[in-house]
Order: structure tokens, then sequence, then C-alpha cells
């Protein structure tokens, strides 16, 4: 019986969530997987998520600008401390050598999920 109220309450939180984040286009330009690296490179899960344990995604258009430096052209998440998070990881970030095009818009989505993390 816990287990149902448990169940029942995670999928209520989730649905929650899930009304409450805009998500933006289905329809994305591939990001090229040497770039989706870089990236991950510079987000891993925030110790302030883990100890509430917060859990969410954060969707965006990210572009490179001339000077090879990401912008982030729009930003949507499940969880507004977990946008920020992203937000601050990506600002200024200046990735080389990546088959990233400058000027071009990408999708990308970040996923926060604590039992992928173990």
């Amino acid at each position: 019986m816990k287990r149902v109220v448990v169940l029942m309450v995670a999928i209520t939180l989730g649905l929650t969530t899930a009304v409450s984040a805009k998500k933006l286009p289905a329809v994305a330009a591939k990001l090229p997987a040497d770039f989706k690296q870089e990236i991950s490179k510079h987000i891993d899960y925030p110790d302030f998520a883990k100890n509430k344990m917060l859990e969410g995604e954060v969707w965006m258009k990210v572009t490179l600008d001339k000077n090879s430096t990401v912008r982030i052209v729009d930003l949507s998440a499940t969880n507004p401390d977990l946008g920020n998070y992203v937000k601050q990881k990506l600002s200024d970030l200046s990735i080389k050598n990546t088959s990233f095009q400058s000027g071009n818009i990408y999708y990308m989505k970040v996923k926060f999920d604590l039992l992928s993390d173990f």
C-alpha cells in the first residue's frame, strides 16, 4: 500500500512539474556529439540539488557566437534552481574545435535524475 501511495505522489509531482515547464518545440537541429560532450564536462549534478533530492529537466536553445562562446537563446526548466544552475555554468563558456556552427541555433535538454547518478 505504501508503494502505491509513493508512486501516486511521484506521478502527481511529475505531472505538475511537466505542466508548469514550458517545453521547446519538438523539432530540433541535430546537436553535434562533440559539442554535447563539451557541455557535459561543465554540468555536474549540483550538490544543492542532491541534498534536496531535486530532479528535473532543463530545455534550451543554444548557439555559438563568432567568438566561440556559448549563448543561451531560450531556456525553460521544471525547476528554476536547476535552470539557473545551467545558465550559470554555461555563461561565457568558450568552446573551440567543434563541429557546432556559429550562428546556428540548436535545441538541447539536460536531465537531472538522481537514479542515473548512482
